[in-house]
């Protein structure tokens, strides 16, 4: 699958810069597909606990952990959700724990190591802003 990178504001700035941005379908609700930052430095899936909320995951009752997320400490919640990625052509769909987070200030959830890299050999080619996803397992 390819995707090509996509703008998004910096945080806490104005410049605009095309970065490594997948949508992730979340729990089959295809029209709310949510924009994913591609991060190699995240230890796992990490969405705001809203994107719970708007798919119907309940997570009151979930595992709770303090995060560091961006220099800020998060409270995130663990629950093993379907992920779905597409490009025109083909689609992955897999199961992942995901970490549901409180407050989220981020206009984009994060796919980290556990739950998106170890389902994706992913190429990163900055130099012409493209992103390449093969499933290890498909």
């Amino acid at each position: 699958m390819r995707f090509s990178f996509r703008e998004l504001p910096d945080v806490g700035h104005a410049t605009v810069r095309p970065r490594p941005i997948v949508d992730v379908v979340v729990e089959g609700l295809e029209i709310a597909p949510q924009a994913c930052l591609l991060d190699s430095g995240a230890t796992a899936v990490r969405f705001g606990e809203h994107v719970a909320e708007l798919c119907g995951v309940d997570v009151s009752d979930a595992p709770m952990e303090q995060i560091a997320v961006g220099g800020a400490l998060v409270t995130g919640r663990m629950a093993e959700v379907g992920l779905c990625v597409a490009d025109e052509d083909h689609s992955y769909a897999w199961s992942a724990p995901v970490w549901f987070c409180e407050p989220w200030t981020p206009a984009f959830g994060l796919l980290g190591l556990t739950g998106f890299f170890d389902q994706f050999e992913v190429t990163i080619a900055s130099y012409d802003e493209r992103i390449e996803l093969t499933p290890i397992n498909p």
